[in-house]
């Protein structure tokens, strides 16, 4: 005797709402990862070989949420036309 609560009943809508949602979260931690690494100094080339083999990392059985050309429009949006950041931390006098 089957119970009606052993039925999962999801809204058709919501679920269409899902891949938009998770392909969202995973450009912006591609977002906040890229910025990070900039304030820390490292150079967009090296930025961008972090993320890709962080990508490849979560996507290892194949496909992925961010494309490269995704990847690059975000360096270019954070990176600007510069590959190293312009200010850098001065050191602390002793």
């Amino acid at each position: 005797m089957p119970f009606d609560w052993m039925e999962p009943k999801r809204n058709p809508e919501y679920v269409r709402t899902l891949k938009a949602k998770r392909e969202a979260m995973y450009r912006t931690e591609i977002e906040e990862r890229a910025g990070l690494l900039h304030r820390l100094g490292h150079t967009r080339e090296s930025t961008r070989n972090r993320l890709t083999a962080n990508i490849g990392w979560d996507f290892e059985g194949g496909g992925t949420a961010v494309p490269a050309a995704q990847v690059d429009a975000i360096l270019e949006r954070i990176y600007g036309g510069q590959s190293r950041p312009t200010t850098r931390p001065k050191p602390v006098a002793k």
